[in-house]
């Protein structure tokens, strides 16, 4: 017995979901007509309204097909491909999919403890600014840089992803947010955004990502703490120097990095062409010098991971983690589960309990593909466990683990006691995600069939 998938327009089979926000959801889709992984981004059903349309659903549908037309018409290889959409006022579920981008965001890999080499880290803005380059050059200001919209691919390259609130500065375009309203991330949001939100230029992503790559150095943003003492700091606060955080800093780098944070726009570098050029000379000098590409000493009480001199990118948990899921994609699920059991033990030991988490749910996924009913039901149910101290009621890993516990219990004939979980899990699902997720149309079809069975 395989696993039940739900089909949208018979094509596209929702596999898993691999992201969300506060706006709408990522899911692996397989495309039954093409033959390939994809992925697929839907809006809420908490924000698409049974009745008559709102004028928050409306807002939501308008930015939402912004966000797929802009993405397809952008051709770079550091922005996800956009290969189809269902976008029109009357669908009721409006979707994109685009292309499937393995690896990790950048928030994931930080927020396991990975120390970056000073050659990583640059690697890294300089390949993002590269992709900001071509987006302000088609006049887009993507407005919400930070490490959860950066996937480190792979490879070890990046693509950055999620133009939601993405602003054409200069555009006739009808106005999608209130006047007044602050879109961004309050850690990496430029002084302008606060006090003028209306006002962004492509100065304010060069902002955001010297936000960011200071971060990759000193291990930690540049200013921290509730949102009104980020917003002071960002309007109002000088950032500690990286050479006070990092001594052997690259002087070059340090005073580019607080180029970039210079609260005036006019004093950040003149476009990110122009920074990625700094940055390759950066990169240049290290090499000609034969710096070593270790991580930057930072002055605090934390001891980072230790970076190995040579192949950094491939310690990377982003290539670790993209090996395990090209396995599992690729049907090859004894190697995938191997792999997805490795990485938890390591990120248990590493104090990085969200990812190694994660690790399990797709271990248990493994074992259920597989069909080892009783070992999945077991995976599952000690995930549970797990999580239930520490996660709201709410959170989606938990849900997922609940769902498939349930699914599993009725596919091993135990049908009462999938009815009683299903019973308490389905009303949760349809507040937090909706009718229309599949995870929601899985518990009901599952309730439907185990109540005309009996």
């Amino acid at each position: 017995m395989t696993a039940e998938f739900r089909v949208l327009d018979g094509r596209y089979q929702l596999r898993y979901q691999i992201g969300h926000g506060a706006m709408g959801q990522v899911w692996h889709c397989y495309d039954l007509e093409l033959e390939r992984h994809v992925a697929l981004k839907t809006i809420h059903g908490a924000r698409l309204s049974s009745g008559s349309r709102s004028a928050e659903e409306h807002t939501f549908r308008e930015r939402f097909r912004r966000e797929a037309r802009l993405i397809a018409r952008l051709d770079h290889p550091g922005i996800p491909a956009v290969y189809d959409a269902r976008l029109g006022p009357d669908v009721a579920n409006p979707y994109i999919v685009m292309e499937l981008v393995p690896g990790e965001d950048l928030e994931r890999v930080l927020r396991g403890g990975r120390r970056f080499s000073v050659t990583e880290a640059v690697h890294v803005a300089a390949r993002i600014s590269e992709v900001l380059a071509h987006l302000h050059s088609e006049g887009v200001v993507h407005r919400d840089l930070k490490p959860a919209n950066v996937m480190v691919t792979g490879q070890a390259d990046v693509k950055v992803i999620d133009l939601g609130v993405a602003a054409m500065p200069g555009a006739a375009q009808v106005r999608l947010t209130e006047a007044g309203q602050l879109l961004g991330t309050f850690t990496y949001m430029s002084p302008e955004q606060f006090d003028a939100p209306s006002l962004v230029t492509e100065h304010s992503d060069l902002y955001a990502l010297g936000c960011m790559l200071y971060e990759l150095l000193a291990g930690e943003p540049p200013f921290t703490g509730p949102p009104m003492a980020l917003m002071r700091g960002h309007c109002d606060r000088a950032p500690k120097p990286l050479g006070d955080r990092c001594p052997n800093i690259d002087p070059a780098l340090d005073q580019l990095v607080m180029e970039c944070l210079a609260k005036p726009p006019g004093r950040r570098p003149a476009s990110a062409h122009a920074l990625r050029q700094r940055l390759g000379h950066v990169l240049s000098g290290h090499a000609a010098t034969g710096q070593r590409s270790a991580a930057p000493t930072p002055v605090s009480d934390r001891t980072p991971d230790p970076v190995p001199a040579s192949g950094p990118a491939v310690t990377l948990p982003a290539v670790k983690a993209a090996h395990a899921l090209a396995l599992y994609e690729n049907g090859q699920l004894e190697e995938a589960l191997s792999d997805y059991l490795s990485l938890a033990e390591e990120r248990t030991s590493a104090g990085d309990d969200v990812s190694a988490a994660d690790c399990r749910s797709k271990a248990a996924h493994c074992l259920m593909r597989l069909d080892r009913v009783e070992q999945a039901l077991r995976a599952f149910s000690a995930l549970i466990a797990h999580l239930v101290p520490s996660r709201p009621s709410d959170d989606l890993l938990l849900l997922d683990a609940q769902l498939q516990v349930a699914l599993l219990l009725e596919r091993s004939g135990q049908s009462q006691r999938a009815l009683s979980a299903l019973a308490h899990l389905y009303p949760t699902l349809l507040d937090v995600l909706g009718s229309e997720a599949p995870p929601t149309a899985a518990a009901h079809n599952a309730l439907v069939r185990i109540r005309r069975t009996g």
